[in-house]
């Protein structure tokens, strides 16, 4: 069973399940395979550790909030040095993440130096790191060279990384096949326009962004992921990342297009049945016998460069007049081609025809703003979430929601925003701008989609929390990878906000000054004249269901001791004109809490935590 039918069965080897590291065996023989002179150099795979025990890292990750379709998470992993002077190591996408992050490499002889994240690829799975050479004390770190042309099947190799953090785990194979799609994980993160090597290996968790070296230390490829249930390894080829690494060795972000297109590999069997002949392909000067398959349109995203243009099924016979067997034939021409036009070829319905798309540039639809306001996480729709989902790259994500800004939203079925207040929110910015002056003790109009069924709408009340952390947008400078810090503003305070009321003072019970009650005092004061009349036929039974108000509080923080939890009781309102209400403590348990008070089960207003007794369970709203 193929990997694709089976994408239960597939992790990322970062995240896979531990597993005990095989121990390589050391056997001295005589085999051809075991000492090779090249250019009258005898190689042997003894040495292997030797040569790259100064190049390859552990590297240890921390990932404290959630971005795009990473969550927060601490882990470990495999990258090495591709250039000694100028600091920079190759590892994977999914090793360094895409949000804020902390990264820390493990030299040989346990010297730890702290890394930057330097690049990152909007698709494929593999990033650049940037530590200080200065720092690296006692060894001098040996860049392993990048040898793409060299990966043949058949061929011999070892990974040498770190597999369930066990350091210089060395885990040997061959090469079997060159040009299978990329595999489907079972995380959120899978790659895709690209190939991938495949070979049976056993290396698990700790083990991604290893290097795969052949006998004379040059890396064919880089380790990216495997299954669980077999020792098949998953490896990325290195084309792309000869191209990147040449920009950023110089500082600069390399130019990626896009078509926000899909594309598969499909073999000679597929093409039969999509109607392409040998015949004809030949009337296109294409020998498909030469070839292990052609590409095919997989999947095409709405409102993107490709839609209503290319179909999904076509099959790709050319870019701009030249063949396109593989992957690398077509993204070389689309990077050296963003934001112009491209004439395609395609095989569609039993006749070719030619297509003209505009390449768009990919960075912008990769996120780079991360937004935290009221406790939740927002940030914009990525290339990756609208491939997974079929969505056009279009609304904002809720990435996470800890303290309750979207409590009501159920925002694990409904996580695309895509319009606040009536107004169209496309993106991060477009939202910002909508909340930029809404005040803060208003609710905000959300519309939103489930991003497992498009179809699926909701419109909901977020508010604001009372008690949280300053609102504040990162920003991912795409050439540091730094990111920064500034205060956002939206959200603001209300002149009568609850937040900033007068205090009340509990003790001497004095009433506000005539005509001037807060913004709360006042709902609450209007609230109760409305609801505190002629309930029951008894004195008693009225003045006891006058006072009686529900009560509905949302912990959002772990305060005191006390677990995050929504909790249910009633409270008595001792002083009307101030609008304060008597409740048990168990209630309401810290003033982080959001605070509701229901009247007469039909008028809800919003309340905060005034004082709790330090010794008696009371505690005054």
């Amino acid at each position: 069973m193929t990997a694709e039918d089976t994408s239960g069965d597939i992790a990322p080897s970062s995240q896979a399940n531990l597993e005990l590291a095989s121990t390589e065996s050391n056997t001295d023989t005589t085999t051809s395979k075991d000492a090779t002179p090249v250019d009258g150099v005898s190689h042997s795979w003894n040495t292997i550790q030797d040569r790259l025990r100064t190049s390859v890292v552990s590297i240890s990750t921390n990932r404290p909030m959630a971005f795009e379709e990473d969550s927060p998470e601490t882990s470990y992993a495999t990258g090495f040095v591709v250039d000694s002077e100028k600091g920079i190591i190759l590892s994977n996408r999914h090793v360094m993440g895409t949000g804020p992050s902390f990264h820390k490499a493990t030299f040989f002889g346990n010297q730890v130096v702290y890394l930057q994240p330097a690049y990152y690829d909007p698709v494929h799975d593999f990033a650049f790191f940037r530590y200080d050479p200065s720092e690296v004390q006692g060894i001098e770190p040996t860049a392993i060279r990048l040898a793409p042309e060299k990966a043949r099947s058949g061929l011999e190799f070892r990974i040498v990384g770190n597999t369930s953090n066990e350091r210089m785990s060395v885990h040997q194979g061959e090469l079997s096949q060159l040009d299978r799609n990329a595999p489907r994980y079972t995380g959120n993160y899978s790659d895709f326009n690209t190939f991938y090597f495949q070979a049976s290996s056993g290396s698990k968790g700790g083990s991604s962004g290893s290097p795969v070296v052949d006998i004379e230390g040059d890396a064919v490829a880089i380790k990216c992921g495997s299954k669980d249930i077999s020792s098949t390894a998953y490896m990325l080829p290195l084309e792309r990342v000869v191209y990147a690494l040449d920009y950023v060795k110089e500082g600069l972000v390399p130019p990626r297009g896009t078509l926000q297109t899909v594309f598969g590999h499909v073999d000679h069997t597929g093409i039969g049945r999509l109607g392409l002949s040998p015949e004809m392909a030949g009337s296109e000067g294409i020998d498909i016998n030469s070839t292990t398959g052609m590409l095919k349109i997989d999947k095409i995203l709405p409102d993107g460069p490709s839609f209503n243009v290319l179909a999904v099924g076509d099959i790709l016979i050319s870019a701009n007049g030249k063949a396109i067997p593989g992957f690398s034939e077509l993204f070389e021409i689309m990077d050296a081609s963003v934001d112009k036009q491209v004439r395609l070829r395609v095989f569609r319905k039993g006749q070719f025809c030619s297509h003209s798309v505009v390449v768009g540039n990919i960075y912008d639809i990769t996120p780079s703003k991360l937004l935290y306001i009221g406790g939740a996480l927002l940030c914009n729709i990525s290339y990756h979430q609208a491939v997974k989902w079929s969505a056009p790259i279009y609304g904002v994500n809720i990435a996470s929601d800890s303290n309750g800004f979207f409590q009501n939203a159920k925002y694990e079925e409904c996580k695309i925003i895509y319009a606040a207040n009536g107004k169209p929110t496309p993106n991060i910015d477009a939202l910002m701008e909508v909340l930029r002056d809404f005040p803060r003790d208003k609710p905000v109009v959300i519309k939103a989609k489930d991003h497992r069924d498009l179809r699926e709408e909701a419109v909901f009340v977020a508010r604001h929390p009372l008690v949280t952390p300053p609102n504040i947008l990162y920003t991912r400078s795409p050439t540091t990878g730094f990111w920064s810090i500034e205060s956002y503003g939206g959200m603001v305070a209300a002149k009568e906000d609850i937040c900033a009321a007068k205090s009340i003072d509990l003790l001497s019970g004095s009433d506000p000054e005539p005509g001037q009650p807060s913004g709360m005092m006042s709902a609450a004061s209007t609230s109760v004249d409305m609801f505190l009349s002629g309930h029951g036929s008894q004195p008693f039974v009225q003045k006891v269901s006058n006072s009686a108000v529900g009560i509905i509080s949302n912990s959002i923080t772990p305060a005191d001791g006390q677990i995050l939890n929504e909790s249910y009781g009633s409270g008595l309102i001792i002083d009307k004109h101030q609008g304060i209400v008597i409740c048990n403590t168990e209630t309401v348990k810290n003033p982080t809490c959001i605070v509701w008070i229901r009247f007469a089960g039909l008028v809800r207003v919003r309340a905060k935590l005034a004082y709790t007794h330090p010794l008696y369970p009371i505690s005054f709203l």
